[in-house]
């Protein structure tokens, strides 16, 4: 059994878009990954399916609140399958490890239709729960429903901490 060389890189235009997004992404550049969206692109959050981020001026706006939120975000070589590219990334949120995955459809004109979002573990998407919907409730409702939002996510976020760090002795 013979192994063969790794493919050339593609140089599609859909290629050059994710090498771009994620470029963007590493540099928490929402204006960037905005030129590269859909108008009517929709995102798909880890942390609801209950409220939908559809429109590029609503997802531009979601990336800006997730760069403040996320810290040394670092992306991974994305893998493709026709107009589809996903990619792993790796951040901090509130000093916690978050490790995540970027799935990407495309159209015709190489923007970006639909992203998705998968993150893990546990602590960490709880940590992002507890540091993302109060900013994102903040823009979209004003600041004192961000702080509602935040005086319920923040105890959910703990709650799962302690019972990581806990529960493994008795495993």
């Amino acid at each position: 059994m013979s192994a063969t060389a790794p493919a050339a890189p593609s140089t599609s235009p859909v290629s050059a878009a994710i090498a771009a997004y994620r470029a963007a992404g590493e540099r928490g550049d929402a204006d960037a990954i905005s030129a590269l969206l859909a108008p009517d692109v929709a995102l798909h959050s880890p942390l609801t399916q209950r409220v939908p981020f559809a429109g590029r001026d609503e997802v531009a706006a979601m990336h800006r609140d997730i760069f403040a939120v996320l810290e040394d975000l670092q992306t991974d070589e994305p893998l493709a399958r026709d107009d589809t590219r996903s990619f792993t990334f790796r951040a901090q949120v509130r000093g916690v490890e978050l490790e995540a995955m970027m799935l990407a459809e495309f159209n015709e004109d190489a923007q970006i239709v639909d992203l998705t979002i998968f993150a893990r573990p546990l602590p960490a998407v709880a940590t992002l729960f507890s540091a993302l919907p109060p900013r994102v409730s903040a823009r979209r409702r004003g600041r004192a429903v961000g702080a509602l939002v935040a005086v319920i996510a923040r105890p959910i976020a703990f709650v799962v901490r302690t019972a990581d760090r806990l529960a493994p002795r008795f495993l």
